[in-house]
């Protein structure tokens, strides 16, 4: 599944189609596209894992999926789940969830989660932690998109590396220092993430995530599908001190 850097990535891709105008929109998804049409885009921007395309007075959201994903001028040989069309020019989404909502961005999510906006917010996250979230295991909670938008599997393995902690810990038993240094390593991985985009590395340079020996004390990493979100987790037992 996508993770939000990957998303801002392809922002980034299709920054051009800021200021046209939507000639069409088109897609098998049931949401109602004629709003869109010969509608100026006034701005794409990102949420967590959500592609967002801002228009006057109302904005559409594209989730991708574990197998979705976005073409610019091309087409795969099945349908698009969503597609615009400016003239020649094309954007298409497959196996993409899509919602149009009313009003702006800011409206509708709370960018102080965010955690590659200017807006993300630490304090407010680790107020959150503590008063709603602290009978909780932390490999649970940062996979939370209302809280932590735009965290996946490999953000959340290797922040926790970084941060040397067990992803089994309870929110309420780990040291507010060390949560805080655990909400830097996220955002500083997260901008890693986005610059590995660039060069296709991402899997290639994680520390611990699709590995099976830490590159620090070269013991074996623990393997399994970890906490309630059951995703598949790398742990090193030397390292990650658990906090239960």
């Amino acid at each position: 599944m996508p993770e939000g850097p990957s998303i801002l990535f392809l922002k980034n891709k299709i920054q051009r189609y800021k200021g046209k105008t939507v000639s069409e929109a088109s897609g098998y998804n049931e949401m109602d596209k004629s709003k869109m049409t010969n509608n100026k885009l006034l701005d794409i921007e990102t949420y967590g894992k959500n592609l967002l395309f801002v228009f006057k007075d109302f904005f559409v959201g594209v989730h991708l999926g574990l197998f979705g994903s976005m073409l610019v001028n091309k087409r795969k040989k099945v349908n698009a789940s969503f597609a615009m069309h400016f003239g020649d020019s094309e954007i298409n989404f497959y196996v993409a969830k899509t919602k149009l909502y009313e009003g702006k961005p800011s409206d509708i999510f709370n960018f102080k989660t965010d955690i590659l906006k200017k807006e993300f917010d630490p304090e407010f996250i680790l107020e959150e932690l503590k008063t709603k979230h602290d009978n909780e295991m932390i490999g649970d909670v940062l996979m939370d998109q209302n809280l932590f938008a735009g965290v996946g599997n490999i953000i959340r393995i290797e922040a926790l590396y970084h941060a040397k902690i067990h992803p089994e810990s309870l929110v309420k038993q780990i040291p507010e220092k060390k949560l805080i240094f655990l909400l830097k390593m996220i955002i500083d991985y997260g901008e890693e993430f986005l610059n590995l985009l660039k060069t296709d590395t991402v899997k290639e340079s994680a520390l611990v995530y699709g590995k099976k020996v830490c590159p620090k004390d070269k013991s074996e990493l623990l393997v399994e599908e970890m906490g309630k979100i059951k995703r598949k987790t790398y742990v090193c037992l030397k390292c990650q001190k658990l906090f239960k």
